[in-house]
């Protein structure tokens, strides 16, 4: 029986990077649009990508929640998207805290 040696491909990574968050009131006041980027700096693409959104108060309780798909869904190695979550605009809201996953 004979051996032969072969490389082996480097493993392949998801690394998801969440950009600075930017919030903006809407026209009438009732909504609050939390923009931000998702950057995967792994080394694979990754596909369907989901950003939660948590609003917290000044003690850290959640307010408001939402969630957003970033587009593109389909993010190459080195690439990024956006994202837009909409929350009612509560005047409790002091911080976010978000959480993205992707496969």
């Amino acid at each position: 029986m004979f051996f032969r040696e072969r490389p082996v491909p480097p493993p392949t990574t998801v690394d998801l990077v969440l950009g600075k968050l930017k919030d903006t009131v809407s026209a009438d006041g009732n909504a609050l649009y939390v923009e931000g980027t998702l950057r995967n700096t792994g080394s694979r693409d990754v596909r369907n990508a989901k950003v939660w959104l948590e609003a917290l108060d000044a003690t850290g309780n959640v307010v408001a929640r939402g969630e957003a798909f970033p587009t593109p869904q389909a993010i190459p190695a080195g690439g990024s998207a956006t994202f837009v979550v909409e929350l009612p605009n509560d005047p409790a809201i002091r911080r976010f805290h978000a959480q993205a996953i992707a496969r």
